[in-house]
């Protein structure tokens, strides 16, 4: 797990083969996105050492970006956008080759040279559009020399010198969040969403390597804001949703001192264990302290039932099934009979899903499937097993004699530390069965 000093550098720095920054039209928003990678080499005509970006993981990101499917003032915003990106205060100290060619000239660079940068080339490749739009930025951050095709950062701009204070001072204004969507997120979307809060200065979306080698975003970001005063109001919201998600908040310091915490707690669990297994542990003593945790209770009206399933039937299709609905799956039980259980994370939002299905069913497989929400007795017969599978994993885990059999190693969750979340106070829930389900150690992966 990274240090603190590495998370922090990771709000106003981006590793150039894992993830892509773009600057927000207008606000300044920046989103980091894990690309499809690109060299320099793909370009041609490119210099050995020319930086290029990646093609973002969403598809046709840059597509749609032609100059042919947009009006000139649109245009010019995104070119204005790009350019300001890498000579931003995020990109440029890292950005070598940048800071090379600066070195060349007293900071000017042609602009047939930025024109080797995949993403700008996509807008235009014409000197003469990028220079016009360049003259109708009112940022003041980027001087134009028409005469010769060059730009440069003005020098009345100076870049910030990262200091421990100065990342400090980003850490300060910069908020997790968590809760959206896991599937079908992209750069757009990310981008039409944070335009109602003009103040985003940056915005880093977190990934995992899944076991075929692909990046999947885990549903939370990193959200840095201009100043600590209008974090603190972003804070302050009652609710942030996108679309049915609510997104919970926490400051990203305090996220990544709890982070720290459990990595501290998981050594000395590790440690502990080594200490059992040589025999000089108290084992009975373990178990006394066991037995006096806190026992999870699940979150009420989250079970669907579903009756009269086509055949051949698996979790997986199931859980597809609801991807375009705002389900955020806890675990999935299919009985014999042809029934299914689909357990949700967040309180009421069976209700929610319910809400949205036409006729109250769901296709699966091509066939039109009954869904229905436990309620009254059923649902608390339904919910004590749960609990009770759940709390005896937990238990388990704890002493070392079962690691689950989901992504992660029994990294266990936060729920119930009350770290500052400014959303559903929700804790983290393991499955019903103990298999193929979803239990801690596979919470923590999206956190």
């Amino acid at each position: 797990m990274a240090t603190v000093k590495q998370e922090i550098l990771d709000v106003i720095k981006t590793e150039p083969k894992d993830e892509e920054n773009i600057k927000h039209e207008n606000s300044g928003t920046v989103i980091k996105v894990e690309p499809t990678e690109e060299t320099s080499a793909d370009i041609p005509g490119a210099p050995k050492n020319v930086k290029s970006e990646g093609v973002a993981t969403n598809g046709n990101a840059c597509a749609t970006c032609s100059a042919t499917n947009m009006g000139e003032t649109e245009l010019d915003n995104k070119i204005i956008r790009q350019i300001e990106y890498y000579f931003g205060d995020y990109n440029l100290p890292r950005d070598k080759f940048l800071n090379e060619q600066i070195a060349v000239n007293d900071g000017w660079i042609s602009v047939a040279t930025m024109l080797k940068f995949a993403r700008l080339s996509l807008l235009t490749k014409s000197p003469q559009v990028i220079l016009a739009a360049l003259k109708k930025s009112t940022s003041g951050l980027m001087e134009v020399d028409e005469a010769t095709s060059k730009i440069r950062r003005s020098k009345n701009k100076p870049v910030p010198e990262e200091t421990a204070e100065y990342l400090a001072e980003v850490k300060a204004r910069t908020i997790y969040c968590k809760g959206l969507p896991k599937e079908g997120m992209s750069i757009d979307k990310l981008l039409d969403f944070f335009k109602g809060y003009p103040t985003v200065l940056n915005i880093k979306m977190r990934y995992f390597k899944a076991k075929d080698d692909s990046a999947k975003f885990k549903g939370s970001i990193n959200v840095t804001f201009e100043t600590r005063e209008e974090a603190e109001k972003f804070m302050s919201l009652d609710s942030v949703k996108y679309n049915d998600y609510t997104l919970q908040r926490q400051w990203s310091a305090e996220w990544e001192k709890e982070k720290e915490q459990e990595l501290e707690e998981r050594q000395k669990r590790k440690e502990k264990r080594n200490t059992d297994v040589n025999g000089n542990g108290s084992k009975d003593g373990d178990k006394v302290k066991e037995e006096k945790k806190e026992k999870i209770v699940l979150s009420r009206g989250t079970v669907l039932k579903l009756v009269n399933l086509p055949s051949g039937i698996d979790r997986d299709v199931i859980k597809q099934a609801f991807s375009t609905y705002p389900a955020d799956i806890a675990h999935i039980e299919i009985t014999p009979d042809s029934t299914a259980y689909v357990r949700l994370r967040g309180e009421n939002d069976g209700k929610l899903v319910l809400d949205k299905l036409e006729n109250k069913k769901i296709s699966i497989n091509s066939a039109s499937v009954d869904v229905s929400l436990l309620d009254g007795e059923e649902e608390e017969t339904y919910m004590k097993k749960a609990e009770e599978n759940v709390n005896n994993r937990m238990v388990n885990m704890g002493r070392g004699g079962f690691r689950g059999r989901g992504r992660g190693r029994g990294r266990g969750g936060r729920g119930g530390r009350g770290g500052g979340y400014k959303g559903k106070d929700r804790k983290r829930e393991g499955s019903v069965s103990g298999a193929r389900g979803e239990g801690s150690s596979k919470r923590s992966r999206g956190d």
